[in-house]
């Protein structure tokens, strides 16, 4: 009868709301300015990447940099976390609104859905019609310490952007490609 009891108020407990819920930092978005005028948001569920974003923000659109971390829908066991923000600042009435799933890896701007496969890098110019380049990362393995993961988050978009050249060089436009000269005779 005692272990009936104990089992029946354990169950009660994990059932109370917030108790069976990822624990605080094991999902979070967050930004800040990577360097001028580069901006980065990016978004974590259950200690994993989901989306890393390094964009520079529309220079003719008003922008809030407070407002750069999109905010996090805690989803239910199967759903995954969803996120929405948006690359001026404002996830209210965003001109550059954007959306991304933990469920499917898949992060969607301007009407277009961009699947990934364990978390993908996107380096964007915001504008009309925006561009945007998508490039594959690998993220070191995430802390045990829940209360660690922000921070060790934050220090993966970063080291992403001093490895990559692309990150880095980003928002440079590429050389265009060398065409012959046609007025030269073989």
């Amino acid at each position: 009868m005692v272990r009936t009891l104990a089992t029946l108020a354990c169950l009660l407990l994990v059932s109370l709301p917030g108790c069976s819920k990822t624990p605080a930092g094991m999902s979070g978005s967050s930004g800040f300015k990577l360097k001028d005028p580069v901006r980065t948001t990016f978004g974590w569920s259950k200690g994993r990447m989901i989306y890393v974003i390094y964009f520079v923000p529309n220079s003719s659109l008003a922008f809030n940099p407070d407002g750069v971390a999109a905010t996090v829908k805690a989803g239910k066991d199967k759903e995954g976390d969803s996120f929405e923000g948006g690359l001026d600042g404002y996830v209210d009435k965003s001109k550059a609104p954007f959306k991304a799933s933990s469920k499917n890896y898949d992060v969607s701007f301007e009407g277009k859905t961009y699947r990934t496969a364990n978390g993908a890098v996107f380096l964007v110019k915001v504008g009309t019609p925006s561009k945007v380049e998508q490039l594959q990362a690998t993220f070191g393995p995430t802390p045990k310490d829940a209360d660690l993961i922000p921070e060790f988050m934050e220090n993966e978009v970063r080291r992403l952007a001093k490895e990559n050249p692309k990150i880095g060089d980003f928002p440079k436009e590429p050389p265009p490609p060398e065409k012959p000269d046609k007025t030269k005779k073989k």
